[in-house]
């Protein structure tokens, strides 16, 4: 047998064997990407945290002005004291401009209340004005003005922070004089008689408004029912409690 028959023959030998040797099997990532499925996240609700021990409610409103303007307030209630951390000039200024203060309670507490508004965005222009409500017979400090008369609602200052103490009787949160049967919150220096539509395009426009309670407003009935009863005037106020 001459030499080129014999490659001839090898290479036939070699080519049979290699069509006729198992295939690999197909690999198992090869589709990955058209059969792999991935469970959807979800990301949590986030919780508030808890009111300090001695917090009654906090309300939370956003104001938006018509100039586009946009601040956060926020007004934080503690609960009754006998006596408050400047007791002798809040008597004070309670004898100064609250007539007959002293008369009104058969026992007499104070609470304690602080209007925080930041500026989100935006100028604020000083004739937009808010109200702050407070319980009973407030007297205020800080960056606020009287809104008709002292000893009552005030303006608080867009950005600013106010300080208000009030009388209220001394017994039960919810029987008269007590702390719960008052109205507290901020609404727009409008008169609710005639803005039954909501706000007009010169009117602050109030939204988000939301109360938290405290661990020391659970005794009381009346504000138990305060976080489903907003009462918003159509975005012209954010108040609760009263009548």
């Amino acid at each position: 047998m001459t030499r080129s028959i014999i490659l001839a023959a090898a290479a036939a030998a070699l080519l049979c064997l290699t069509a006729c040797a198992p295939h690999p099997a197909p690999s198992s990532s090869a589709h990955a990407g058209s059969t792999t499925s991935t469970t959807p996240t979800t990301t949590p609700t986030p919780t508030q945290a808890p009111l300090p021990a001695d917090v009654l409610f906090e309300i939370s409103v956003t104001a938006t002005a018509p100039n586009g303007a946009v601040a956060k307030l926020t007004e934080t209630v503690h609960a009754p004291v006998t006596t408050t951390d400047q007791q002798t000039a809040d008597e004070a200024q309670l004898d100064n401009e609250c007539d007959s203060w002293r008369t009104a309670f058969s026992s007499t507490q104070f609470i304690v209340g602080q209007v925080q508004a930041i500026l989100v965005s935006g100028t604020w222009a000083p004739n937009q004005v808010i109200v702050a409500d407070m319980a009973g017979y407030p007297v205020w400090q800080g960056d606020e003005q009287p809104f008709q008369a002292f000893c009552s609602s005030a303006r608080p200052s867009i950005p600013g922070s106010a300080r208000a103490v009030s009388p209220v009787g001394g017994g039960d949160a919810d029987t008269d004089g007590g702390w719960a049967i008052y109205t507290y919150g901020l609404e727009v220096d409008t008169d609710p008689s005639t803005d039954s539509g909501g706000p007009s395009p010169t009117d602050v426009v109030l939204s988000h408004c939301s109360i938290q309670l405290g661990a020391a407003a659970h005794s009381s009935v009346f504000a138990s029912s305060w976080p489903a009863s907003p009462q918003t005037r159509k975005g012209l106020a954010c108040t609760f409690g009263g009548s």
